[in-house]
């Protein structure tokens, strides 16, 4: 059966046509694309006028007319602008402020070791934040300011006070959120900082009596490759590597000197107390 269609396929405008159409509208030939859209427009205002009764319904038709007959005689309806296309969201994506981008896109990794030990000592070692650099190298140090407050220096890409593209020294404040003795530690970077990031240390007994199930959390709110060029290393490796070491030192018995830390208040909603404690460092 022949079609009366323009297409020749059919009674309506076939897929690629549409496409073809919308591609005009993106290209940046504002004629074209603008002709194009006001006949699809008025074709539709026509339609719909026709349905209707009354004098909307025939203001509608005359409407869709005008805007079909100005588009088909090249009239330009819409004028000499440029008709931009909408960014698809991998564009819109590329544009988003850097500070933004942080927050939609956070490193989530855990890594879990069973320790052959009581959860106070591994708890105690842990909580004092200065002992830190033994378990993760690329610490060169940090600072405990108080009993919630630490300040850590990394060396950076694996040198000691290693520096930022601007040279200084990379470095970020932490802050305690929540202590449970022997259960769970919690801590946050505050303030400007290259690698925002959240961290929690969970401690449970082990199945059948073997000692202490130890679970780190790192979140970071820049991507692993932005932190390993950083520190030199992947979050991943990162978590593995102190819980291995961590292990090590425990099971092995190199905890020998003996400090005095700021004692967590062991609430679950606060970060410490003022008091102090004997603890293994």
């Amino acid at each position: 059966m022949a079609s009366n269609s323009l297409t020749g396929r059919g009674r309506w405008p076939q897929s690629d046509s549409l496409r073809s159409g919308m591609s005009l509208i993106g290209s940046g030939d504002a004629a074209t694309g603008g002709r194009w859209l006001a006949m699809v427009g008025g074709t539709a205002l026509g339609v719909l006028g026709l349905r209707r009764t009354g004098w909307s319904g025939a203001m509608l038709a005359l409407g869709g007319a005008g805007l079909f007959a100005a588009g088909a005689l090249g009239l330009r309806p819409f004028g000499d602008r440029a008709l931009r296309a909408v960014p698809d969201a991998g564009t819109w994506r590329s544009h988003v402020p850097a500070s933004r981008r942080r927050s939609l896109t956070p490193e989530r990794t855990q890594a879990v070791v069973t320790i052959a030990s009581e959860p106070g000592t591994v708890f105690r070692f842990w909580r004092n934040f200065a002992n830190l650099p033994k378990l993760m190298p690329q610490l060169e140090r940090v600072d405990v300011l108080s009993a919630t407050e630490s300040r850590w220096i990394a060396m950076s890409g694996g040198t000691p006070g290693g520096g930022t593209a601007g040279g200084e020294a990379l470095s970020w404040r932490c802050v305690l959120d929540r202590v449970d003795e022997d259960r769970l530690l919690t801590w946050h970077t505050v303030g400007e900082t290259a690698l925002p990031h959240r961290a929690s240390l969970m401690l449970t007994p082990a199945p059948g009596d073997r000692g202490t199930e130890v679970r780190l959390t790192l979140v970071y709110r820049v991507p692993a490759t932005e932190v390993a060029a950083r520190l030199g290393v992947t979050p991943e490796a990162q978590a593995e590597e102190a819980l291995r070491r961590l292990k090590q030192r425990v099971e092995t018995g190199e905890l020998s000197t003996i400090d005095r830390q700021p004692r967590g208040n062991g609430s679950g909603n606060g970060a410490g107390s003022g008091s102090f404690r004997e603890a293994t460092e």
